[in-house]
């Protein structure tokens, strides 16, 4: 992943609409380069950055990308140990984004908390189609949240919730 800290210039190829970096060892660092790329790049629609150890801060960066790319409809986050914070992150950049409709953030350490944020997140977003949020560690308040805020979610046709707490 080194090669991405130094020469982040083939995430701004003209031609890149995917991008898979699944099991890098990446942590915040090496996704700090992917974000600050992802915000300038025109032409990506899916990243996928399963099994790397971004974290709370990893999630805040990439959160800070959704809010200027205007292309990308798919973000993988699953076990990518992601906490509450993190998904407090991504759930403020899902309310202001308007391309994003798949997001997996499946098993990483998400409790409560986290869920409320997206739950609160579901109510603006009119975008998001695909949620994946299994195998973390929400309870029955989180999961309460999140099916409340599907009454008035009019997108979301795709939710994964089961082996939580």
């Amino acid at each position: 992943m080194e090669e991405i800290r130094k020469d982040n210039n083939f995430l701004l190829a003209p031609s890149l609409t995917t991008l898979e970096l699944m099991s890098q060892d990446m942590r915040a660092a090496g996704v700090r380069c992917v974000a600050e790329a992802v915000k300038e790049n025109k032409t990506l629609t899916k990243l996928v950055l399963m099994r790397n150890k971004i974290g709370d801060s990893g999630a805040q960066c990439l959160a800070e990308a959704l809010r200027e790319n205007q292309t990308l409809t798919h973000l993988d986050l699953d076990s990518t140990n992601i906490g509450d914070s993190g998904a407090r992150c991504v759930a403020e950049a899902l309310r202001e984004n308007q391309t994003l409709t798949s997001l997996g953030i499946r098993n990483n350490n998400i409790g409560d908390s986290g869920a409320r944020c997206v739950a609160e997140a579901l109510r603006e977003n009119q975008t998001l189609t695909s949620l994946d949020i299994r195998s973390n560690k929400i309870g029955d308040s989180g999961a309460r949240c999140v099916a409340e805020a599907l009454r008035e979610n009019q997108t979301l046709t795709s939710l994964d919730i089961c082996n939580n707490k």
